[in-house]
């Protein structure tokens, strides 16, 4: 669903090698290849590529970009000081930059107006760009958040539900807000002990907090931690707890505990909005919001829980689609359920 004056879409890529971040070409699995008329476009990314949920969904759209007949690059692992000059590199040699996350909304911003030439785009901004060669792209996540804490909610026997998170970004405290809501909309008794790890990228880190509040009688763990959630899920699986994986699928991660995973299907958005630029059809100053509906969101088929829990599972998403589910909103004013939620 586009929210803004017109209808629009967002294709992806990325970067120059900066620092310790890492950058290449099809050949060497760190970027792309093609004709010298293809259409090029670049992505900058804050964590590896590898990472089994955000990042790698940001690179399988890129990926996809590839498959249209883009010729992409990439940068992995890129640190935050060195942002500004990812973006200003790329966007010398690139028609579209694309920044995966949040984060790169005010960086965007403040390359954009120097190179009106080159599209900027933003995954997981809820927010209308400020700029006319820039989209933000936002998958309505709340919606697979409640879903997951529908999950949890059948699924605790303690009534302490754990969310781990990377960092405190309104989008990120958005979904911990509707895993909660998911969760006590079943099972009013649970209740929601969040941390913030203050990194996407420590596995070690983040199979501590989950640990740590395994011992504190928490019996399903949330994770929004990228590479660092990976530790989570081995930490919940090392105390015999059950977890929630995000982004893609982890149940492989741990067979046993994972009870379902968010599906937050970033490659599906890019490869979509990738094709339109090739088509010509990108268009700027653009909000892009996709949930439920369009199939950008979900959760996956739910395992390890008591009898019942994917019958409540499918009764919320029916009540999300409806309207009748109270789920919070993502930010910038997105519906998160019913009309216009995507």
């Amino acid at each position: 669903m586009r929210l803004t004056k017109r209808i629009a879409v967002l294709a992806a890529c990325s970067a120059v090698a900066l620092g310790v971040a890492a950058c290449g070409s099809d050949d060497d699995g760190g970027g792309g290849g093609g004709s010298g008329d293809a259409v090029k476009v670049a992505m900058v990314l804050p964590g590896p590529i590898n990472d089994e949920g955000f990042n790698q969904s940001g690179y399988e759209g890129l990926k996809e970009c590839e498959a249209a007949g883009a010729e992409i690059t990439y940068q992995e692992k890129t640190p935050v000081p060195d942002f500004v000059k990812a973006f200003e590199t790329l966007a010398q040699s690139n028609q579209l930059v694309i920044g995966h996350g949040f984060e790169f909304g005010e960086i965007a911003h403040e390359v954009a107006g120097d190179y009106p030439d080159t599209d900027f785009a933003v995954t997981s901004n809820p927010l209308e760009p400020e700029d006319d060669n820039t989209q933000h792209i936002m998958p309505n996540s709340t919606q697979g958040a409640y879903l997951a804490g529908v999950a949890a909610g059948k699924t605790t026997k303690s009534n302490k539900l754990g969310g781990i998170a990377g960092f405190d970004f309104p989008v990120l405290e958005a979904q911990m807000a509707a895993f909660e809501a998911g969760a006590k909309s079943v099972n009013p008794k649970a209740s929601l002990k969040t941390v913030y790890l203050g990194t996407f990228d420590d596995v070690a880190k983040g199979k501590e907090a989950a640990r740590s509040q395994a011992a504190s009688g928490i019996d399903v763990i949330y994770h929004i931690a990228d590479a660092a959630g990976v530790g989570v899920i081995d930490g919940a699986q090392e105390e015999g707890i059950k977890a929630v994986g995000w982004g893609v699928d982890q149940s492989d991660l741990a067979p046993d505990t994972v009870i379902a995973s968010q599906i937050v299907d970033q490659a599906k958005m890019i490869g979509e909005s990738c094709q339109s630029l090739i088509d010509g059809e990108f268009e700027g100053g653009t909000l892009v919001v996709d949930g439920l509906r369009s199939g950008i969101i979900d959760l996956t088929e739910v395992k390890n829980a008591p009898d019942g829990t994917q019958e409540a599972v499918d009764e919320a998403r029916e009540a999300i689609l409806d309207g009748s589910a109270d789920v919070p909103s993502i930010g910038g004013g997105i519906p998160g359920s019913g009309e216009g939620s995507g």
